[in-house]
């Protein structure tokens, strides 16, 4: 079992962070192994929706379906998959800070057969994305606005 976490602080109001992190449109602006990420359940955007994700993972192009099972704004969003090549959960935590917005993830990931055997090189991976997406997604809400 694979579990990372990784934490920023935004200069930005949990709502204002929430509302871009759990939206997938913005996926692809943030987290650069996500090739695109969509709505496929009825909106609202909710507790049993579900969504489709395509990203590159070690070389290659994956699919995800994800089920959201909780989702609290500006709190928390809870996403599991039993698609694609391991059974992952992400939780996403929201919580004020000195700064604005402390943004805590975690991804926990169950590879089985002969991905067990590249646990570290997966675990790496996920951590090295995580924190850049988490960096990228910092730099992106803290920018000015254009004028």
């Amino acid at each position: 079992m694979i579990t990372v976490t990784e934490s920023v602080s935004i200069r930005r109001s949990p709502e204002d962070v929430f509302d871009f992190l759990t939206d997938g449109r913005n996926r692809p602006l943030w987290d650069a192994s996500v090739i695109s990420e969509e709505l496929v359940s009825p909106p609202p955007f909710a507790v049993g929706s579900t969504v489709h994700t395509r990203l590159r993972a070690m070389g290659r192009e994956v699919d995800f379906i994800w089920r959201v099972t909780r989702f609290v704004r500006p709190d928390v969003m809870e996403v599991v998959s039993r698609s694609g090549p391991v059974a992952t959960s992400s939780t996403f935590r929201f919580t004020a800070d000195a700064a604005g917005c402390r943004v805590t993830a975690t991804i926990k990931a169950e590879p089985t057969g002969v991905m067990r055997l590249v646990e570290p090189v997966i675990a790496e991976q996920v951590r090295s994305t995580l924190a850049t997406g988490l960096a990228r997604a910092t730099s992106l809400l803290e920018k000015p606005p254009q004028r």
